[in-house]
């Protein structure tokens, strides 16, 4: 695996407020609900990125009013990219293109709307990015969870459309034009309803804990204290002379 500075993990986040989150989700879950379901989302994809070891993060985050900072999904206050351009596939582009102005030789870009993302799936995409290949992780509704590319690479995100519909097709396509060579992660799903997400919540309810308690030691013999054991000892000794046969009479005289 490369130094930190050679990764760069790109999110992109928007506010808790019911004009920011994804008309799909609303349909699916109602105005209110779909907000609470989508930082359910951001903070599990948020903390798998912000803990991932290897690659520094970038978050594209589109400030408003009444949350002019992330201190909604992190305390800490993490600093991030601005949005510009509000259009999703030209912030996709801003956020690679500042992810490789910082240094990064490789960039993976990754969805909240897949759960099941797993961190040995990063390190999979970040091992097989190069300059002849781009990583694409799809989900079972063909949409794409994940893209990794270095910067030579952008050129697959030139001709616009290549955010809707079925992503991962079409991105793969681009590639190929390209005489590239694309390198799939896991295929997963993506929360579009209640099938989906009482899938996502079932398996966190029956995950194994990450730490299993070793069993406690059963307690070692005490052996009793030397002034103890030798008062058993007289004691036992005592005892035990207290118990001895009597000694056998002698023989009495023959009467003459």
């Amino acid at each position: 695996m490369a130094q930190k500075r050679d990764n760069c993990i790109i999110l992109l986040v928007d506010p808790p407020e019911t004009e920011r989150v994804s008309q799909e989700l609303k349909t699916a879950f109602g105005p209110e609900r779909a907000v609470h379901v989508n930082g359910d989302l951001l903070a599990n994809t948020y903390k798998l990125a912000k803990n991932f070891a290897d690659a520094i993060l970038i978050l594209s985050y589109e400030k408003t009013s009444r949350h002019p900072d992330m201190t909604w999904l992190d305390q800490e206050d993490p600093g991030f990219l601005e949005v510009k351009n509000h259009a999703v596939e030209e912030r996709i582009q801003d956020a690679f293109r500042l992810g490789f102005f910082t240094g990064a030789k490789k960039a993976v870009l990754i969805s909240h709307l897949s759960p099941e993302l797993k961190k040995d799936w990063l390190y999979q995409a970040f091992d097989s990015v190069t300059d002849k290949t781009v990583a694409l992780g799809a989900n079972q509704d063909g949409t794409c969870y994940l893209i990794g590319l270095t910067q030579q690479n952008l050129k697959i995100f030139e001709a616009p459309g290549f955010s809707r519909g079925k992503t991962a097709e079409i991105l793969a396509e681009r590639a190929k034009k390209n005489k590239l060579a694309v390198f799939n992660t896991p295929e997963t799903y993506s929360i579009t309803g209640e099938e989906s997400l009482l899938k996502w919540m079932e398996a966190k309810e029956t995950l194994p804990p990450l730490f299993t308690p070793a069993p406690a030691p059963a307690p070692a013999p005490v052996a009793p204290a030397p002034a103890a054991a030798a008062a058993d000892t007289k004691k036992h000794k005592r005892h035990a002379k207290v118990h001895q046969e009597p000694p056998a009479a002698p023989p009495e005289e023959p009467l003459l």
